[in-house]
């Protein structure tokens, strides 16, 4: 073979070997980019809704507390985000929430506490149902690997 055809190959393989190279470089960093960009994305969406959803919570449980008949307004919201995160939560998740609305359900139907009866409450870890939540919302960015 001509020294010349020898030549003309190897500089034709080295320019298609560095262009496949950065060609899939380019395509593996923009997909580790746009992974992280959705990873960042689903953080932020839980953490708002799993946010509001212990707020709106903390909001009924004083309510509870004290009120002397259930209101069913101030539930719409609650029931509202528990219907989304049953829809994106895992099932710890989504059962934790369950359980958070049934308990706040129970302390509306029960009669009213008094403050020694609520401070009793408070050592009580059966009836930390807003922690409870939190907890396995916690579990459940470990184990999807968002925190």
């Amino acid at each position: 073979m001509d020294q010349a055809y020898i030549s003309t190959l190897a500089a034709l393989g080295g320019t298609i070997i560095g262009g496949l190279t950065s060609f899939l470089t380019a395509w593996v960093t923009q997909n580790v980019q746009a992974r992280n960009l959705r990873i960042a994305t689903e953080i932020a969406r839980r953490q708002e809704l799993y946010g509001g959803f212990m707020d709106e919570l903390a909001v009924l449980y004083a309510r509870a507390l004290s009120a002397d008949a259930m209101n069913y307004a101030d539930l719409v919201k609650v029931f509202a985000l528990r219907g989304r995160i049953t829809l994106m939560a895992t099932p710890p998740v989504s059962g934790a929430a369950d359980r958070a609305m049934k308990f706040l359900v129970d302390l509306y139907l029960g009669p009213k506490r008094t403050p020694q009866e609520v401070r009793e409450m408070m050592d009580e870890q059966s009836q930390d149902q807003i922690g409870e939540f939190a907890t396995r919302c916690r579990e459940e960015f470990r184990a999807l690997g968002l925190a």
